[in-house]
């Protein structure tokens, strides 16, 4: 019925049925209605977002540094994460991965370094000295890539998306600094685990657990945050064990610093880290979704025990604080977050928002 001028439109409490319903809450089975999605799809966690060969040119647009030392079966396990039969959403024609080895009585060789693919190049550095300093900056200089990524420890595995996100992350910025995130296998530091009885024999169970290598972002699964990312994303990381930049910013920075002369090069990577993303020009781009794994090899600080593991650090400590003039700090720029984020990985999410809420009170008010 057409209400005429000077009609009121019925007022609450008039129609106490239709009120009651105004009151009900929307049903859930109207039939046809949208339904909701728990999970994304299992067999694409991580979506490339710079597919091969995306901008124009042969150029190569990306040098990745590994070092190697007493670790061969660890190392073979990174090379093969860093390989194109592993890396999602690129080719060999992308990237070039340069492994640089100090001589030992336990070597990885030409052979198992350069089997990985056609984009992988070997060089046995003649080092005399117990730091792996001056090998990675002999190999960054061999680097053909527009951008420059160093791991200066060849037992850390990677995810499948790292080479594609580090691509990608050269549009955002030209002076862009890319960090990984590091994580140790097992359920706890390493340092801490060997402890309890971890070891090689016991990690591999963890790696056939998880059928690795058929998905890579299931190590997220059976891993634990490392010591300098222990607060997760959301807070300044200490260091980056792949951290990339662009050539120009490396040169700048001189690479490592050869001053860091200790076992395995003490805070030579904390003290890269810092350097380049405390420069003025540089953006911090923090790959949320990826990570770097370490395999349990008995290294300096992951494999040594008690009184001998106090002096190596108390040695690594005290040759940073003489060549900087105090403690180390990590830099406390804010990270622009970039990835996508697997579902295995979401616990490091929660981890990483609870840390920052159950601080935020300790907070000072003029903070930034």
């Amino acid at each position: 019925m057409t209400r005429k001028h000077g009609d009121h439109p019925a007022k609450q409490g008039e129609h106490p049925a239709h009120d009651e319903l105004e009151k009900q809450p929307t049903p859930k089975n109207i039939p046809n209605a949208p339904t909701s999605v728990m999970f994304f799809d299992p067999a694409m966690p991580v979506v490339p977002v710079a597919p091969a060969g995306y901008l124009q040119g042969n150029r190569l647009r990306l040098s990745i540094v590994v070092m190697v030392y007493k670790m061969p079966e660890q190392a073979k396990k990174t090379l093969y994460s860093l390989s194109a039969a592993y890396q999602r959403g690129v080719s060999e024609e992308d990237y070039e991965v340069i492994v640089v080895e100090n001589p030992s009585s336990n070597m990885l060789g030409r052979v198992d370094a350069e089997k990985w693919g056609n984009n992988f190049r070997y060089i046995a550095y003649p080092e005399t000295k117990p730091t792996p300093v001056n090998a990675m900056n002999f190999g960054a200089t061999q680097a053909l890539g527009s951008m420059v990524a160093v791991m200066i420890d060849g037992a850390r595995m990677v995810s499948p998306g790292i080479v594609n996100y580090i691509i990608a992350a050269e549009r955002l910025h030209p002076n862009a600094i890319v960090a990984v995130p590091g994580y140790h296998l097992g359920d706890k530091v390493q340092q801490e685990a060997m402890l309890e009885g971890y070891d090689e024999a016991y990690e591999q169970t963890l790696l056939d657990k998880i059928c690795w290598p058929e998905d890579g972002y299931r190590l997220f699964e059976i891993s634990c945050l490392s010591g300098t990312s222990h607060s997760g994303w959301l807070k300044p990381l200490g260091e980056s064990n792949v951290l990339a930049m662009p050539r120009h910013i490396w040169d700048k920075l001189g690479g490592y610093d050869p001053g860091f002369t200790e076992t395995g090069g003490g805070q030579c990577n904390l003290d890269l880290h810092k350097r380049a993303v405390e420069l003025e020009e540089t953006v911090l781009v923090t790959l949320i979704g990826e990570g770097s794994f370490h395999q349990f090899h008995g290294g300096i600080t992951t494999g040594t025990k008690g009184k001998e593991r106090l002096d190596i650090m108390q040695s690594h400590f005290n040759q940073y604080a003489e060549l900087r003039g105090g403690p180390y700090r990590p830099p406390l720029k804010r990270a622009i977050l970039f990835g996508a984020m697997p579902d295995c990985a979401a616990k490091f999410a929660r981890h990483s928002a609870s840390t920052i809420m159950k601080n935020r009170k300790e907070i000072p008010r003029d903070w930034p």
